[in-house]
């Protein structure tokens, strides 16, 4: 569910670390799914909030990617990629969830 989604990006880009660590087991499955989705908006807000999830717990991800295919892989890093230089060009934090 897209709404769902959004909801949990803006969710994690407010939980702490610990916190967002211990869900991951609840989380991920689903995002994993949503990148499956046939609708691409599903799927776009799964990448962002992986991104976002990322940009919270960093490599700590990566275990849990495993089952993405290799081109699944290079799409996200190159969204965290995009998010890392935007954040860092920016002073204030900047919110993935609203990039297209």
């Amino acid at each position: 569910n897209l709404a769902a989604i959004k909801m949990q990006t803006k969710v994690v880009e407010r939980i702490t670390k610990e916190s967002l660590l211990q869900l991951l087991v609840d989380i991920i499955p689903g995002l994993l799914q949503g990148y499956d989705n046939t609708e691409s908006s599903v799927r776009k807000a799964s990448v962002f909030c992986l991104v976002a999830i990322y940009s919270v717990i960093g490599e700590d991800l990566k275990p849990h990617l495993a089952q993405l295919t290799g081109s699944k892989m290079k799409l996200l890093n190159l969204y965290i990629k995009r998010a890392q230089t935007t954040n860092s060009n920016s002073s204030s934090s900047s919110d993935v969830s609203t990039h297209s």
